[in-house]
């Protein structure tokens, strides 16, 4: 979400769909799991607004660490954005909505050598994911972006269960964010072998690598 992209002091946000609480966006670099906590602390609110009769909940805000997660709803959306602890949530509420009006969003220029690197992330979340864990996996895909991503951070962000670059990018930047994304699908590969063991994650590999051609 392009305002939340130009506000200092996020870590890490989540868009969520307000049915059934999917992600469709996740950026940033955050630790937590920041979309199952937003889903589920979303869901709560709806609950509690219903059973207590207290009308409107206006944001629920957790605290964790050195951070604190804050839940709202926004356009028939959920989000969840981690900030620091000491921040007043009500205070950051104030200017997200004081910024959202009038937010337009970039043309976006993308190398192809950049390009296909993103597709080819997205091919090995599918893989790995299939239809009951691709959560799991945009999860994992998020943390290895947080460690790995670097300067790449604030152009690239899971929308709708898939990872895109946002904005254009610095013309200068470009070998420096294929070596990241490079070490990302790496840092994906490693998980997998971890999870499903060698022989199974080889073969998932190799059926992205069959889709890439």
């Amino acid at each position: 979400m392009e305002t939340l992209d130009k506000l200092p002091g996020i870590i890490g946000y989540v868009v969520t769909n307000v049915e059934d609480g999917a992600t469709e966006e996740l950026r940033g670099s955050s630790s937590a799991p920041i979309g199952d906590l937003t889903a589920f602390f979303a869901s709560a609110s709806e609950v509690i607004k219903d059973n207590l009769s207290l009308g409107t909940i206006s944001y629920i805000s957790l605290s964790y660490g050195a951070h604190r997660l804050v839940v709202f709803a926004h356009e028939s959306k959920y989000l969840g954005v981690e900030i620091e602890r000491d921040n007043d949530p009500t205070e950051f509420i104030k200017k997200f909505k004081s910024a959202a009006a009038g937010v337009r969003e970039p043309t976006v220029t993308i190398p192809h050598s950049i390009s296909s690197k993103i597709k080819q992330i997205n091919l090995v979340v599918e893989e790995f994911g299939g239809q009951d864990n691709k959560e799991h996996w945009l999860e994992l895909l998020n943390q290895g972006l947080g460690i790995l991503g670097g300067d790449m951070l604030p152009y690239v962000g899971i929308v709708r269960g898939f990872l895109t670059f946002k904005g254009t990018m610095p013309a200068d930047k470009e070998d420096e964010f294929v070596q990241g994304l490079r070490a990302t699908i790496d840092f994906l590969a490693k998980k997998a072998v971890e999870e499903m063991g060698s022989s199974q994650a080889r073969a998932k590999i190799h059926a992205v690598i069959e889709k890439m051609r």
